[in-house]
């Protein structure tokens, strides 16, 4: 197993959730995005009436005060809780640490930056208990997606990216590069002894490290432009990305 969980590791502050049970568990990683937090708790309020959720904010120590913004807003609603790690990081590694802090049947990863459209999550949901299906990617690039504004430099690194992932994952997925997506627990115990932890793409992944084929479903949205703080995607990342492909790759061979 290479992503060893270890929740005495160090020092991690926690908020202690009311007693409720939840249907829909969302992991939100962050870094340094204390300025787009009530807004996006308020949306996703808006958008999962009805349902029973809530949302784990992984943050990597920000400089920010994000953490704390979190936690002060944690101790008036019970649907919200944060997890701060100190000495570690990565997106994915952070995503893997929070889904194992949640307790729903059905777990959805997203950003905090509000580029991922919380509106499709009931229709997520829907389909993938609706279908039986492991895994359902809000897609950028099916009828009715869009990249948004994306620059030109980073649509092609995205165009890349998924043609390599598609053969590392086995399955015929448009978006491989999507962040955002929502699972089913067994699945995830599945692959979780393969995970390798690292990067910024979990979803390929876990579609990769999967010894079967993954039943998989995919929802159009919208990519949405930053609201606030800046983006931790940069070239360094994109090599880092293809260091896990290609760990993937010979993997899949033996």
């Amino acid at each position: 197993m290479q992503y060893n969980h270890n929740p005495h590791v160090d020092a991690e502050k926690s908020s202690a959730p009311t007693c409720f049970s939840p249907e829909l568990s969302l992991v939100i990683p962050t870094y340094n995005e204390r300025g787009n937090i009530s807004l996006l708790i308020s949306k996703l309020t808006t958008a999962l009436e009805g349902l029973e959720w809530e949302a784990i904010f992984v943050d990597d120590h920000s400089l920010d005060g994000t953490a704390a913004h979190i936690l002060e807003i944690a101790r008036m609603n019970r649907r919200v809780r944060v997890l701060e790690r100190v000495g570690r990081h990565g997106l994915s590694s952070a995503c893997i640490e929070g889904a194992l802090h949640t307790s729903g049947p059905y777990v959805a990863v997203m950003d905090a930056d509000l580029q991922h459209d919380e509106s499709i999550l009931p229709r997520m949901l829907e389909l993938l208990k609706s279908n039986g299906l492991d895994i359902v990617i809000g897609s950028r690039r099916v009828p009715g997606g869009s990249m948004g504004n994306l620059s030109h430099a980073r649509v092609v690194l995205s165009n890349i990216g998924s043609r390599i992932s598609r053969a590392a994952c086995r399955c015929h997925v448009s978006d491989p590069m999507s962040g955002f997506f929502i699972f089913r627990r067994p699945f995830f115990e599945e692959v979780l002894p393969r995970l390798s932890g690292r990067g910024f793409k979990l979803l390929v992944d876990m579609l990769a490290s999967s010894t079967r084929a993954v039943r998989v479903g995919e929802v159009a949205y919208q990519f949405r432009s930053r609201q606030w703080g800046r983006s931790k995607l940069n070239l360094l990342v994109d090599i880092d990305h293809l260091r896990l492909l290609a760990g993937k790759l010979i993997q899949a061979k033996w």
